[in-house]
C-alpha cells in the first residue's frame, strides 16, 4: 500500500511541473485542468462536487499520460529516455487510480479519506518540486 502512495507521489509531483516555456503544450494544459481540480478538491465538503472534481483531474490525467513531459523530451535518445518515458506512463497510470480512489471516496461521503489522500498529494507537489523543477538562475 506504501508503495502504491508513494508512486502516486512521484507521478503527483509531475502534475505540479510546468516548465515557463511550454505553457501552451498539450501536457501544460491537462496539468492545468488538474491543478486546478486539486485545488478545488482540496477545500469541498459537498460529495458530489468532489467527485466530480477527482473525476475532471482523471480525465485530465487520460490526457495527460500519453504526453512527454519536457524533460524526458530533452534528454539524448538512448534507453535512459525510454525509461524515463515508460516510468512517467507508470507513475500517471498510478496517480489515475489514485484519483479514481479520491473519487470513490467522495462517493462514499467518506471525507476523512478524501483529506488523507489531499494531504499525500499535497506532500507528493512539495517533493515533485524540490526534485523535478529546475532551479530559477
Amino acid at each position: 500500500m506504501k508503495s502504491k502512495f508513494f508512486i502516486a507521489a512521484c507521478a503527483a509531483s509531475m502534475l505540479f511541473v510546468i516548465p515557463a516555456s511550454a505553457d501552451d503544450t498539450p501536457l501544460a494544459k491537462q496539468m492545468e485542468i488538474m491543478n486546478d481540480a486539486y485545488k478545488a478538491m482540496r477545500k469541498e465538503e459537498d460529495p458530489a462536487k468532489g467527485a466530480a472534481f477527482a473525476k475532471e483531474a482523471q480525465d485530465a490525467m487520460v490526457k495527460a499520460i500519453v504526453e512527454v513531459p519536457e524533460l524526458v523530451k530533452a534528454m539524448p535518445e538512448g534507453p535512459d529516455k525510454s525509461k524515463a518515458s515508460a516510468e512517467y506512463r507508470k507513475m500517471m497510470g498510478t496517480l489515475i487510480s489514485t484519483l479514481a480512489d479520491m473519487e470513490l471516496a467522495f462517493l462514499n461521503k467518506d471525507l476523512a479519506k478524501v483529506k488523507t489522500i489531499v494531504d499525500q498529494m499535497k506532500e507528493a507537489k512539495k517533493q515533485g518540486h524540490d526534485k523535478f523543477m529546475k532551479e530559477e538562475e
